[in-house]
């Protein structure tokens, strides 16, 4: 399979309060200004901009472009739960990293071994048939469609900053996207959205010249993508080296209404709630919490249960590993190597 697959080099970085402080700026306004960004943590644009080059660097964190709520009936996703013969899944996990449908990739401990979230813009049927069904030490899945994304994993941050300051920043940030359909994601869109899965805060003249057009098309092309709910953009962060090695996916059954009229309160409530989605099925909720131990667990679903009365928890798989994260291939400390830019317009062969 070919991609344009980006790698970053690797030096030693220290994370410290400040860089603590940075992240969760960026996670609130990604493609804020240096500058404004300096109002609000109160340092220049020069030191913003260098810290964030060392932290990108030593591959701890990334602002990336995802597909935002509003685009799921144009562009399918799903969870697939893979069974692999016995010692194959790191050569499967690897093959399928480099698919740019196949956006993430969890290792986890339960009755299937890889957990993964996919994302067709055409068909499932032909990502499970024609993709899944070319694996031969694939030997079972079961696919889980999502229908809605109440909580999106744009929305967790290190809550390293002052309320005053969050509020800052999200106004900084802009108003979400506006009802009504996604716009069409043309060929230059494109490649406008891979230049922006490797690289957030690219330059309009990067993205321009990534997307064949002139920089202040490219503000102009974002600018409709964003606002249009077609992609979003988030800061992701390697979450064992800043003080969350441990994840779980919680599986259960809850009201849409509960999870809608809740998700405002669960941010503050729960930080740890990585993202909620439903899917089609009995159990018709998908829960991801980031943990600073794992018994921390019991704690942190008493707290979700509170939060939401009519949820009930009916299985928990532990994140062994995440071998990538929304186009984000980690390496086994679980920092940043290469992009695999998603794709929202895509040819109807896989493999």
């Amino acid at each position: 399979m070919q991609h344009s697959g980006i790698r970053v080099g690797r030096r030693d970085h220290r994370v410290d309060e400040f860089d603590l402080q940075l992240i969760n700026a960026l996670q609130l306004a990604p493609r804020a200004p240096w500058a404004r960004l300096g109002e609000v943590l109160g340092a220049d644009a020069t030191t913003l901009a260098r810290r964030w080059e060392r932290l990108t660097g030593a591959g701890l964190a990334r602002v990336t472009a995802f597909p935002a709520a509003p685009s799921l009936p144009r562009q399918p996703m799903a969870y697939l739960e893979l069974t692999c013969r016995n010692g194959t899944v790191p050569e499967v996990s690897r093959a399928l990293a480099e698919d740019p449908g196949t956006l993430s990739i969890q290792f986890t401990a339960g009755r299937h071994q890889l957990l993964l979230t996919v994302s067709r813009p055409r068909e499932l049927a032909g990502y499970l048939l024609d993709w899944i069904g070319s694996f031969p030490d694939v030997v079972a899945y079961e696919t889980h469609v999502i229908t809605r994304i109440p909580f999106q994993a744009s929305r967790w941050h290190l809550h390293a900053l002052a309320p005053g300051q969050r509020r800052a920043l999200r106004a900084m940030a802009g108003p979400p996207p506006g009802p009504g359909a996604p716009p069409p994601v043309t060929e230059a869109d494109q490649a406008l959205i891979g230049a922006l899965a490797a690289d957030g805060r690219a330059s309009y003249g990067a993205l321009g010249r990534a997307a064949g057009v002139s920089a202040s098309t490219a503000a102009r092309r974002l600018d409709r993508l964003l606002r249009g709910g077609a992609v979003g953009l988030r800061c992701d962060v390697a979450r064992r080296e800043l003080g969350w090695p441990a994840a779980a996916v919680l599986w259960g059954s809850v009201a849409y209404e509960e999870l809608e009229r809740a998700a405002a309160d669960l941010e503050e409530a729960v930080p740890e709630l990585r993202f909620c989605s439903t899917v089609a099925g009995s159990e018709n909720a998908l829960l991801v919490v980031w943990l600073r131990a794992i018994a921390d667990l019991p704690e942190v679903e008493r707290r979700l249960e509170a939060r939401l009365p009519g949820l009930r928890l009916t299985d928990r798989r532990i994140v062994l590993r995440t071998m990538k994260l929304m186009g984000q291939v980690l390496d086994d400390q679980g920092r940043y190597a290469e992009t695999v830019p998603m794709r929202m317009r895509e040819p109807a062969v896989w493999g």
